[in-house]
């Protein structure tokens, strides 16, 4: 059942949650479903306040917004979608606060209203207002700083503390006399104070960009009442938390995109290599075949080694294998021919290499072929594993 709380909160501040919502979304529909989503919140437990109210709404219209603009981003594909929020909730609590300032200018008395009008948004010279009032210039000081205290509902300091208003006159930049200017700077109170009437008094000034209030149509109260009936709505999301996921979801999209990428230009080259050799290098004789084998491994087979004869006649060694480069240490061809000592025949770094025999080894038919895992320590003797054996008959 609606309570009387809530009726009278909506009828107080009902204009100005639509207003915000309006100016910030720019659709109708999309302003009264703030107004409804607002107050059917306050009245399952929820602040009545008309400070809170506005708040409360800003936090949801800049979560409308994020969505509405991410929506966009990602149909567009937008690579650039990022974690940060890409709508100023800023801007959104900063108009919600002008309108609170607005809806408090109204409900002073005209005189009052107008003077800081002139004063303040129209920045009227108060020598020139007071003589256009007939009174003295300290009488108007005294008005305009009583009608600043008038709007302002800040905590006034309590104890020995600055007056408020000696802090209002402050704000208003009026010269005050009362030696207060030391306790205010070593005050954290009199100091919050007196900046919470400083922005009031810029709050003011900058009306003139804020248009008027907007009242919502005259049947959105009973759709709010169904609302308030309906019982508490459903948590709202946290758009800073979606928006950190959708730019990790982003993140993840285009890292898979580049790893497949990659994948399809290696195995792109792979076959080039492959189509290049079959189409442009002629078949070549096989002097001497075996299959390498992983002496760590109860001689599993690890790739295959053969001898080819080159153009000139020589002998080539080529061997083919799941090889690759380490980043601690580096993979070694060796020959091994009549019990003489190793030769080296280079570094393998991919899976196919081929490297001429060497002039001072007559034939490698009859050696054996070993691969080493050898580590960076600047030994040119082989001193690591033996990954791969392979006797050449």
């Amino acid at each position: 059942m609606i309570t009387t709380g809530i009726e009278d909160a909506y009828r107080e501040s009902g204009a100005l949650v639509h207003t915000l919502a309006l100016r910030a979304l720019g659709s109708v529909d999309e302003a009264e479903d703030i107004v409804r989503r607002v107050f059917a919140s306050a009245a399952a437990g929820g602040s009545l306040d008309p400070a809170d109210l506005l708040h409360d709404a800003a936090e949801r219209i800049t979560g409308d917004l994020e969505r509405r603009v991410r929506a966009k981003l990602a149909a567009l594909d937008d690579p650039t979608l990022g974690a940060e929020a890409v709508t100023d909730d800023r801007a959104v609590v900063a108009e919600a606060d002008r309108i609170l300032v607005r809806a408090s200018l109204d409900r002073l008395a005209a005189d009052d209203r107008d003077l800081l009008d002139r004063a303040l948004v129209h920045g009227v010279p108060r020598y020139e207002l007071a003589m256009a009032l007939g009174i003295s210039e300290d009488e108007l000081e005294a008005r305009l700083r009583d009608a600043l205290l008038g709007l302002w509902h800040g905590q006034v300091p309590d104890g020995e503390h600055a007056s408020p208003q000696g802090l209002a006159s402050r704000a208003l930049g009026i010269r005050v006399a009362d030696g207060g200017q030391e306790h205010i700077r070593e005050c954290r109170e009199c100091r919050d104070a007196w900046r919470s009437l400083n922005n009031l008094v810029g709050s003011i000034a900058r009306l003139p960009s804020s248009g008027p209030m907007v009242e919502p149509r005259p049947g959105l109260w009973d759709e709010v009442r169904v609302a308030v009936d309906a019982g508490p709505p459903e948590p709202e999301p946290d758009w800073r938390e979606e928006a950190r996921r959708d730019a990790e979801r982003a993140h993840r999209r285009r890292t898979l995109v580049m790893s497949v990428a990659l994948v399809a230009a290696s195995v792109f080259a792979g076959l080039a290599v492959v189509l290049s050799q079959l189409m442009f290098e002629p078949d070549r004789a096989s002097i001497a075949e075996a299959p390498l084998q992983d002496p760590r491994n109860g001689g599993a087979e690890t790739g295959a080694v053969q001898v080819v004869a080159g153009e000139d006649g020589s002998e080539v060694i080529v061997v083919d294998g799941p090889y690759a480069e380490y980043p601690d240490a580096y993979l070694e061809l060796w020959l091994i021919a009549d019990g003489a000592e190793p030769v080296s025949l280079g570094q393998l770094t991919s899976g196919h290499y081929e490297v001429a025999l060497p002039h001072s080894v007559a034939t490698a038919v009859g050696a054996t072929l070993e691969i080493s895992r050898e580590p960076w320590d600047g030994d040119a003797a082989p001193s690591g594993d033996v990954v791969a054996r392979a006797t050449l008959g």
